[in-house]
């Protein structure tokens, strides 16, 4: 059995209209190490969990995704070596140049009076919110409050530029004055922006998304921890921010005595937090922290109502820990997320009832379908520190589901099932859809497949390829076309190669080979097989290779995984019937080169042995596998000096190889065979002359006679 390192899967028949994208955080394959896969339940996001904590706020995700908005973030100018603010970059681009030009003069005033003086052209909003954060850099807080009430007193056609600034920003001011006298009036201001904002205020400062922050800092220093959790988890879904504070709070209870914690654990919202942090972080916790984790769970657990309400999580932290005994204990109170029929699943694979894992892996796969939406993808912030959005994340837990249970099919013997469920995930389990596909599927169960899976646009045409930029439907026609290559089915591979160039090259080799088998001359023949040699060993990774071993043409022959003797129990016995009958009959590297190679040694056969064809076709023999299989090198090399004639370059042979000269070989063919007919004749040479002599002599008593003969006659 081939062993393969690292790859990808995932496809359902059911779902082949909408391919799913899955990120790279994941293990790439799964189906070489089975029992490791079935075992392992892998670690959930803490974005994605902390999401079920979130408070009900206006939907905000439409503003930051619509066509044409502007956000602006926080970045760093390397030309002039300092951080530029969002504040900065919007001032000096959405204003004109000369209203820009006006605003930095008014911030670099050094009095309020004086930066409305700078600001008297420009319009009363601008003027207004400068001149307050001018006074709100001085700390002038109570100039800096009537300032920015100035600006939203005014009408508000006359406020749409700085509205959005002004509300955050006041309430920012109320806070430093006096938190618990403006406490109220701040929770006012900030939903009072957040409900504008997701009705189409412009913000392009993503302050409706900083003030959930803010009312959470504020929820938090009043003691409302669970307004401050809910409030923190429903920025989180626009900004990292969110998810980051969040972290920090589940930190500081991780760190209280436990006389501290178990009042503050009886709410729900700090419960259901707390036990999130430890599921999600488990790894990090059990190796850098392990007393802390068992104390909290000890904490978690040992209060009924607790434990029930947090099922899911603690229970997988149990499965974690190898508490299988306290997970079944739980699984009767588990809630109906994905995480749970997927633990459920891993139960059953445990328990070895692999019908009642695929029924769960369904089960986990349909709770996804409110989340992951390919054509309504929720926006997420994309700050410095976070470019994965949370239905990323969902999508690639969906696709590990998915994957497994494809695993899980495969093993089953549902082949077909197997690398539908493996292919419609797209190409992040890519290896394990090409390990059914090209090692265990017949060729005709693999194309009726590939026939359900059609390519709808031909990629472009790129110079550099990276693992994983080629849509899966590509990917299986390619693989399906080099299969029919390998079996001599030229005219049906061209059907399934997508680039019109490979479509071309195909063509090229199925003229070369057919011309070698219907030639009617040795020459014409070996001329053909050389032609069909050189194009197997320059384009055989594309047009012959393996997608997998021995060739690894899914890593465009650039890297070739470390093999390892993964502890995992022996395969079916008709899956190892399926991978010994697919199996390259060149178990070597590039095992085109030897064919290649072959096929040169071929046509050496066809020409003269003292010709210079016969010395260069085995010089190539001999060059294309010099590196990596010298002793077959050594054969042809053997060869040559047997029985090929001496050359000039013969010092280089096997480095540097001239092209076979077809037509002299042909002349050659003709001089030998005059060469072989005197040689032949010459041991009956004198025998032959006199023969000759006689015949002659004999011609010439004939014809005297005959004309001595018709002299004598009377006229």
């Amino acid at each position: 059995m081939l062993k393969f390192n690292k790859a990808l899967l995932l496809s359902s028949m059911m779902l082949a209209g909408s391919v799913l994208a899955c990120g790279p955080d994941f293990p790439m394959m799964l189906s070489s190490d089975r029992a490791q896969t079935f075992a392992v339940l892998p670690e959930p996001v803490f974005l994605v969990e902390i999401q079920a904590l979130a408070s009900a706020v206006p939907d905000l995700s439409a503003v930051l995704a619509k066509p044409g908005a502007i956000v602006f973030e926080d970045s760093y100018d390397y030309q002039n070596d300092k951080w530029i603010s969002a504040t900065e970059q919007a001032e000096q681009q959405l204003l004109s140049s000369n209203q820009a030009k006006l605003v930095q003069q008014m911030r670099q005033s050094s009095t309020v009076q004086q930066a409305l003086s700078v600001g008297e052209a420009l319009p009363a909003e601008l003027g207004f919110y400068t001149a307050a954060a001018v006074a709100f850099a001085q700390k002038d807080y109570q100039q800096a409050a009537v300032l920015f009430r100035q600006l939203l007193a005014l009408p508000l056609e006359q406020q749409q530029q700085r509205r959005s600034w002004a509300l955050y920003s006041l309430g920012r001011v109320l806070l430093q004055q006096n938190v618990t006298e403006h406490s109220a009036e701040v929770s006012a201001l900030y939903h009072q922006l957040q409900q504008e904002v997701a009705a189409g205020l412009p913000d392009p400062l993503q302050l409706a998304v900083a003030s959930l922050g803010e009312q959470a800092k504020l929820a938090k220093q009043q003691g409302d921890w669970a307004g401050a959790i809910g409030l923190y988890a429903a920025q989180s879904r626009w900004s990292e921010s969110g998810r980051a504070s969040l972290l920090l709070l589940s930190k500081e209870l991780a760190a209280m005595p436990d006389q501290e914690l178990m009042p503050l654990v009886q709410t729900p919202a700090v419960a259901a937090l707390l036990s999130r942090y430890l599921m999600t972080q488990f790894s990090a916790l059990s190796y850098l922290q392990p007393e802390q984790l068992e104390r909290l769970l000890a904490v978690l657990n040992q209060l009924p109502d607790i434990q029930l309400k947090n099922a899911t999580p603690l229970a997988t932290v149990a499965y974690q820990q190898g508490q299988f005994a306290l997970v079944k204990q739980l699984l009767p109170h588990l809630d109906q997320s994905p995480q749970a029929w997927w633990l459920q699943a891993k139960m059953a694979l445990k328990a070895g009832d692999t019908a009642k894992a695929a029924e769960f892996y369904a089960k986990a796969s349909k709770a996804f379908a409110p989340l992951v939406k390919p054509a309504e993808k929720p926006a997420a912030q994309q700050d410095y520190y976070s470019k994965v959005s949370i239905d990323e994340l969902q999508t690639q837990q969906y696709c590990r589901i998915q994957a497994e249970q494809g695993i899980l099919e495969l093993s089953r013997g549902d082949y077909l099932q197997a690398i539908s469920l493996l292919t419609a995930a797209g190409s992040e389990y890519w290896q394990d859809t090409a390990y059914i596909a090209e090692r265990v599927l017949t060729l005709d169960e693999l194309k009726s497949f590939v026939a359900l899976h059609p390519v709808t646009t031909v990629p472009e045409k790129a110079q550099w390829h990276y693992f994983g930029d080629t849509a899966v439907e590509v990917l299986l026609h390619h693989l399906t076309a080099r299969r029919l290559m390998r079996a001599g089915e030229y005219q049906q591979a061209q059907d399934y190669f997508v680039d019109p160039e490979l479509k071309q090259l195909t063509k090229r080799y199925q003229d070369y080979a057919e011309a070698a088998a219907s030639s009617w001359t040795d020459n014409a023949k070996a001329k053909a097989l050389f032609e069909q040699a050189k194009l197997a060993r320059d384009h055989g990774l594309e047009l012959l290779g393996f997608e997998l071993a021995p060739d690894y043409q899914v890593f465009y022959g650039q890297f070739e995984p470390y093999e390892f003797d993964a502890k995992t129990p022996a395969l079916p016995a008709a899956e190892v019937q399926r991978v010994k009958s697919s199996a390259s009959i060149y178990n070597n590297r590039f095992h085109y080169r030897q064919l290649a190679a072959e096929l040169s040694a071929e046509a050496a056969k066809l020409v003269p042995p003292n010709s210079q064809a016969f010395a260069a076709t085995l010089c190539y023999s001999t060059k294309w596998l010099l590196l990596r299989q010298p002793e077959l090198a050594k054969g042809y090399y053997q060869q040559y000096l047997q029985q090929g004639p001496y050359v000039s370059w013969g010092a280089e042979f096997g480095q540097t190889c001239p092209e076979p000269d077809f037509v002299a070989a042909k002349q050659r063919q003709y001089d030998n065979w005059q060469q072989q007919l005197r040689q032949s004749v010459r041991p009956f040479k004198l025998p032959i002359y006199a023969a000759a002599v006689l015949a002659l002599l004999g011609l010439g008593y004939l014809f005297w006679r005959r004309r001595t003969q018709k002299q004598g006659r009377p006229s």
